[in-house]
């Protein structure tokens, strides 16, 4: 009895298998869970916000706190008691492998955006939306900071997530319009709408964004293909409406975006 008892016992505590069939180790799931509750609009959390963010008890949260903190990776203000992230975090995200996009990508970009005057933003399709791998500020004063490296994108807003969603695949793109959100009163959010535009910027192989994610700031994007010719990424321009656009809409330099992305395709083949 005593032995059904400690194998019982023993199970419980195994790690848990995931409906995929790999073994999971529970402790390391909350503490990337604790992690994740950081954010770019959101760099410093209470404990609450903590907790609430990865789902857990406060507790918990506390626990897993402190153990990262040991380890270097977050911090607590003496005086607000919030936590926040700490500079020992980006050697760990500095390994991040791209398989050289954005190595290739960055000359290119650099160049792009000097000659345009504007941001140059290189994108990737990511479970929560479109990623921001890359970008690089133009020589214009006026500066587009609203996606930053690291950041997502609704999949409905801007040139570069529209972009990426006009070639997926039909299931991914269901799941994808599930994740709509409006960042303006000019985002799209009809999800019909939305389908008959993406089968419009597929056809002509580019995408122009107006007013959709910030009044007065539009985007223009162009596919950049992989060795086999898929698409893995999007490369876009954004900045300010008349910088971007001419008078009837037509973007200002997208012969250079697109000889920028072919560039970068080339040199992944």
């Amino acid at each position: 009895m005593d032995k059904q008892v400690a194998d019982h016992q023993r199970i419980a505590r195994a790690p848990k298998e995931r409906a995929s069939g790999t073994r999971t180790v529970r402790a390391v799931s909350r503490a990337i869970a604790v992690l994740r509750a950081f954010t770019p609009e959101r760099p410093g959390i209470s404990l609450a916000e903590a907790a609430r963010a990865a789902g857990l008890d406060k507790a918990t949260t506390r626990r897993l706190l402190r153990t990262l903190i040991d380890e270097g990776l977050v911090r607590q203000d003496t005086v607000s008691q919030r936590y926040a992230l700490t500079l020992g975090i980006l050697p760990i995200a500095a390994a991040v492998h791209s398989g050289g996009l954005r190595e290739e990508a960055r000359p290119v970009m650099t160049r792009l955006a000097h000659e345009c005057g504007v941001t140059s933003f290189l994108s990737v399709a990511d479970q929560q939306g479109a990623l921001c791998l890359e970008r690089v500020h133009g020589s214009d004063p006026v500066h587009v900071r609203w996606w930053g490296v690291g950041q997502h994108m609704p999949w409905n807003c801007g040139a570069g997530p529209r972009l990426l969603l006009a070639y997926m695949c039909d299931e991914r793109v269901k799941v994808a319009l599930r994740r709509m959100q409006a960042l303006t009163p000019h985002s799209e959010t009809d999800a019909a709408r939305l389908r008959r535009h993406l089968a419009e910027v597929k056809a002509r192989g580019w995408e122009a964004a107006v007013d959709d994610v910030a009044i007065g700031l539009s985007a223009v994007a162009v596919p950049v293909r992989g060795a086999t010719g898929e698409v893995i990424a999007a490369l876009s321009l954004g900045g300010l409406t008349h910088l971007v656009l001419d008078e009837a809409g037509v973007p200002r330099a997208l012969h250079r975006l697109a000889a920028a992305a072919a560039e970068i395709s080339a040199a992944l083949a």
